[in-house]
């Protein structure tokens, strides 16, 4: 089934977007730093990082965060497809094995719970690497500015 995108009245929600895209840079940069000694909660925060960069570009482009809240919730695959529909076009292109690896586990809170056959089927650093791509896409895609890309709320 097919929901309307709902946009804003009064265009895009930029200062939001704005803060899911400085998130997700956070949650991207605690993700790396936990990879060594904490693999499992990397794979969460990366999750989360996902969905807010996917997120931060539906903001942009006037998608309500209500609307987002409500039909999109945590499906990172769903919020990817959304985004594209919404013209996003960079995402790296293993983006969607990734969302769809992580989405279910991460939409039932329970990341903790996958087959050890599909957690070792990942390379983890590199994941944390297109996330960081997926993050610069984003950016690139909305048009920040250059002082906002590194900061992280």
């Amino acid at each position: 089934m097919t929901h309307r995108v709902a946009r804003r009245r009064d265009g895009a929600d930029r200062p939001l977007a704005m803060t899911f895209r400085r998130n997700a840079a956070g949650f991207h940069e605690a993700a790396e730093a936990a990879l060594p000694q904490y693999p499992e909660a990397t794979r969460y925060v990366l999750a989360i990082a996902i969905e807010l960069a996917l997120k931060a570009h539906l903001l942009h482009r006037g998608i309500s965060d209500d609307w987002n809240r409500v039909y999109l919730r945590h499906d990172l695959s769903k919020a990817l497809r959304f985004a594209r529909r919404a013209g996003f076009n960079g995402a790296p292109a293993a983006l969607p094995e990734l969302a769809a690896l992580l989405g279910p586990y991460y939409q039932a809170h329970a990341i903790s719970r996958r087959p050890p056959e599909a957690v070792a089927s990942v390379c983890w650093s590199l994941a944390c690497r297109m996330v960081r791509d997926l993050i610069d896409a984003v950016v690139e895609a909305a048009g920040f500015d250059a002082s906002d890309h590194e900061g992280a709320a």
